[in-house]
């Protein structure tokens, strides 16, 4: 199938008006064919029956008088005929033919006429018409017949006579009428078509301008202006599309940076916001939202439901209000949820506030204050115990109050060292801790530890290894603190190492950093302590740490130090295997 030819405006429109031009004459012409030769039959009939009343008057005498005599009705009827033009025909009441106004018959060869139906329409109502071929002449007649009475008008009929006239004139007048139309049709047809051709240009051209123009600015060009020298309608026509362009223009303008403001916004806002429509399917998504629930592209258009897979978050749009919520996928977060209706209730804004830290911040605070009292309280109150012990009467002996004075002497010394540790972590923490970053070599720093807690290792008949490599690079740190985090770990190991075990000091370079491991071969640490060896206050034995006078705090120091130094720490163990702890620490 070929294609459609998408003709121009212009072409329409010439095309168009010479087919209208074209259609008129037509419609004239058919117009002519369907209601002239009506019209002129109408005529004719009314010339008939004028005529055939005066050939009454004509006749009256001669088919009156007594006896009637043919030859002279006949002789009257062909001069009549060769002076009317008419053919005139005489019948008597019987229907035979006295006269006859046609050369080329004779009345007495005619037949009888009594039952031709222009001749019973007379006799019945004094005039009759009828129209029909004429055997005789071999053309179309129109018959219009009277009767002939004696005296009065109802008087006796004595003769009927009848006037026709060939019709095949209606025929040359219909053509020669619709021949010169045509004529004249094609000549106004030749003469209009330039004009009509004109015409269609003059008119189309500035409505094809405003067309290629609304075009343009349908695809964002408002550069484009229609032309405004134009009178009339299309004048005001083509000034409208411009002030159209240049509002919409401004409008688009307007909305694109208010678009592009909104999108910043949004891409800005740490909570996560969501639009839905009237129908709960999902319009717009901030960055913050796709992050938080790993949403793509594809959850536009979406449900909530279908989206999010919460059943309670779908409840809380339906009934726009604000609600704290748990989330459990992808992964557990808490937020507080606001759903707000907008405008003509188009929909419904929902904002997303993650409070997970908050939360997980506030659970810690609560672990905190119960681990601080908890911790305070059990040396206070066996300070309490013993100095109230000291204080009754009778007073023990002096050396059991010796004895008591050495326990308060330990608890004191518990308290301060907790209070010192938890003044450290909260100084880490806070930031306030200054740190003078130096290049330090780990083989001094390790030297002086393991001098340190040598004696503490004698006592438990332990080994206390440094393994260092000579070429290892100093690193960059604060020496006090660096001095604290090997103290740490290395009192740590003595501590939970059975009597006669093995604690290595060792490092090694990687890449940009250093890495340092402090390992023993002491009954180690199931799996699931791993996760939380770090955090503040936790053991893995509980009364064993307070036993050995552990503050529960020494390794989150260690991470908050090594952190603050840019490093890195982290655990390796395994039940009755040993312990290995990591830290790692910039080149200096």
């Amino acid at each position: 199938m070929l294609p459609a030819v998408k003709l121009p405006l212009q072409w329409k429109w010439f095309f168009g008006l010479v087919a209208l031009l074209t259609a008129l004459l037509v419609l004239t012409i058919v117009g002519i064919d369907v209601t002239l030769p009506p019209y002129l039959v109408h005529k004719i009939q009314e010339d008939l029956e004028r005529d055939v009343h005066l050939m009454q008057y004509a006749f009256t005498g001669p088919v009156t008088t007594t006896p009637v005599s043919p030859a002279q009705i006949n002789v009257l009827a062909h001069d009549l005929g060769q002076r009317t033009g008419l053919r005139i025909t005489v019948i008597a009441p019987d229907g035979v033919v006295w006269g006859e106004s046609s050369p080329d018959h004779q009345p007495n060869e005619m037949e009888n006429h009594l039952r031709r139906p222009e001749v019973q329409q007379a006799l019945h109502t004094g005039l009759g018409s009828n129209i029909r071929h004429s055997h005789t002449l071999g053309v179309d007649l129109m018959y219009v017949a009277t009767v002939v009475r004696t005296g009065e008008p109802t008087g006796p009929v004595r003769a009927i006579v009848r006037v026709a006239l060939p019709l095949h004139q209606i025929a040359q007048t219909t053509s020669r009428v619709r021949r010169t139309v045509a004529i004249v049709g094609i000549v106004v047809g030749l003469i209009a078509v330039p004009f009509l051709f004109w015409l269609a240009r003059r008119y189309s051209r500035p409505i094809e301008t405003m067309r290629q123009m609304a075009a343009r600015v349908a695809s964002g060009d408002f550069h484009t202006r229609a032309p405004e020298r134009i009178g009339g309608e299309l004048g005001e026509l083509a000034d409208a599309l411009n002030q159209m362009s240049h509002q919409l223009e401004t409008r688009l303008r307007e909305l694109a940076n208010e678009k592009a403001e909104l999108t910043a916004i949004l891409s800005g806002m740490t909570e996560g916001v969501l639009v839905v429509d009237a129908g709960g399917r999902i319009r717009l998504m901030n960055q913050a939202l796709r992050q938080q629930f790993q949403l793509g592209d594809e959850a536009t258009g979406k449900t909530v439901l279908e989206a999010l897979r919460n059943v309670e978050l779908e409840q809380l749009i339906a009934v726009p209000s604000a609600k704290e919520m748990t989330v459990l996928t992808p992964t557990e977060r808490v937020f507080v949820v606001n759903a707000a209706a907008l405008r003509n209730r188009a929909g419904t804004v929902v904002v997303f506030h993650d409070i997970t830290r908050l939360k997980k911040l506030e659970n810690l605070r609560k672990e905190f204050v119960a681990n601080v009292s908890h911790e305070l309280r059990t040396p206070l109150s066996i300070i309490k115990g013993y100095i109230e012990t000291l204080l009754e009467e009778p007073a023990p002996d002096a050396a059991i109050a010796r004895q008591f004075l050495q326990t308060i002497q330990k608890n004191s010394r518990r308290l301060e060292t907790l209070i010192e540790d938890l003044l450290s972590i909260s100084a880490l923490e806070s930031q306030q801790a200054q740190l003078t970053k130096l290049p330090v070599t780990l083989a001094s720093a390790a030297a002086a530890a393991v001098e340190e807690l040598s004696r503490q290792a004698r006592a438990k008949s332990q080994r206390l290894t440094v393994n260092l490599p000579a070429s290892l690079p100093a690193v960059a740190a604060d020496p006090q603190r660096l001095h604290q985090i090997i103290i740490n770990l290395l009192d740590n190991a003595i501590k939970y190492t059975q009597p006669g075990g093995q604690i290595t000091l060792s490092a090694r370079p990687v890449e940009h950093e250093v890495e340092v491991c402090v390992s023993d071969n002491g009954p180690g640490i199931a799996a699931e302590h791993l996760p939380h060896i770090f955090e503040r206050f936790y053991r893995v034995d509980k009364a064993r740490s307070r036993e050995l006078g552990g503050t529960g705090l020494g390794l989150s120091i260690v991470k908050h130090i090594v952190q603050a130094h840019g490093g890195r720490v982290w655990v390796e163990s395994a039940v009755g295997q040993g312990s290995a702890f990591y830290f790692s620490l910039p080149r200096a």
